[in-house]
């Protein structure tokens, strides 16, 4: 897919491409495969997002307090921006305590706090085109038995996954202080609850 042709319908082609069936005009299109690809299109991009630290993706901030601070233990609160999807890293000097409740980090560090986030990014355009490919895979695999009516593709529709994903992360590896989450924790968290989970990681990178 290049980047002057990128649409949420080449991506969404893309999958259809992996499981074998017809491609789609549209996602508005008038068809049970187009709505279900249109359904499911958000939470398996941010889940895809979620799963790993992508540098197209990451965010800086500097945190203002809320005006309401936490009720007790903690003396501020701080809101997460609009767009976080997953909390990076905390800016931490002083090695201070700090919770993620909610939408927040609870926290006795004065204002203003700076974080690193992995952010929700829509336009498909300013993914990178590897990531792309990993992303039309977890689609692909996500609708498989609702699309094709069978379960045939989807052990060769996971080893698809893996590949891409790990394609993927090899440029996005090479960045510094990059922190790998490997797909198993991704395929894993989704046949558990359906969302992937918060991941913690050690200071070397795999998950706590």
């Amino acid at each position: 897919m290049s980047t002057h042709q990128v649409s949420e319908t080449s991506i969404a082609n893309a999958a259809l491409t992996l499981l074998g069936e017809r491609r789609i005009d549209s996602l508005e299109a008038d068809s049970k495969t187009a709505k279900l690809l249109k359904e499911r299109f958000a939470e398996v991009r941010d889940d895809t997002l979620r799963s790993y630290p992508w540098s197209f993706a990451t965010r800086r901030a500097s945190l203002a307090s809320n005006a309401t601070p936490p009720v007790w233990q903690f003396d501020y609160a701080y809101d997460f921006p609009t767009d976080l999807l997953r909390l990076v890293n905390v800016d931490n000097p002083g090695d201070q305590p700090y919770r993620v409740e909610g939408r927040k980090i609870v926290t006795d560090m004065g204002p203003p706090i700076n974080i690193e986030y992995t952010a929700c990014v829509t336009d498909v355009s300013q993914m990178d085109v590897l990531f792309r490919q990993a992303f039309a895979a977890a689609l692909a695999l996500d609708v498989a038995e609702a699309v094709t009516g069978t379960s045939t593709k989807v052990e060769e529709l996971r080893e698809a996954f893996k590949q891409k994903l790990r394609a993927a992360r090899t440029p996005d590896s090479q960045e510094p202080s990059v922190r790998v989450i490997e797909a198993s924790d991704w395929l894993d968290s989704r046949e558990e609850t359906g969302f992937v989970r918060r991941i913690d990681l050690s200071d070397d990178g795999f998950p706590l």
